[in-house]
């Protein structure tokens, strides 16, 4: 096993996921050795920003709340977080289209492993299977990037 590869793949994965798959053949490696640095990079930073995505949550709604303080005590009008922009609508609207297994089987796919995995656990977070299926989503479609990077070059 070529270890600078799968380390490389790994690391890829953790950060750009869809792409991560393609220098496999470079390093001179199998597609299972592709496929499981592929999907252990993306479950690593899956794990990471889904678990650590509650802390977060938490501290921008504490800061919110300070600066919400803050301008009511100098007699300002406080900043309005809830104000419809094009990128929260095309989320809500993905939500929408796709509903629970769009978001946690595509979501990492198509955006960021980080942001994809932190959309799913703001909007389905409190279900018990949503970590389980970001993961067999990540599984899947490691695989299919596997065969197809393989496939084309």
């Amino acid at each position: 096993m070529n270890w600078v590869g799968f380390w490389s793949i790994y690391t890829l994965a953790m950060v750009k996921f869809l792409v991560s798959s393609f220098p496999g053949e470079k390093f001179q490696m199998a597609i299972h050795e592709t496929w499981l640095a592929s999907f252990l990079g993306a479950a690593t930073a899956s794990a990471i920003f889904y678990f650590g995505s509650e802390l977060v949550m938490r501290f921008s709604n504490r800061i919110r709340a300070k600066k919400r303080a803050a301008a009511l005590a100098a007699g300002k009008e406080p900043i309005n977080y809830h104000k419809v922009t094009r990128t929260k609508k095309w989320i809500i609207r993905i939500k929408w289209r796709f509903g629970f297994y769009g978001i946690t089987l595509f979501a990492p796919l198509l955006f960021s492993v980080p942001i994809g995995s932190f959309v799913a656990a703001k909007f389905y977070g409190r279900y018990q299977t949503t970590f389980l299926f970001i993961l067999l989503g990540l599984a899947i479609n490691a695989f299919l990037l596997a065969l197809l990077s393989y496939a084309i070059f």
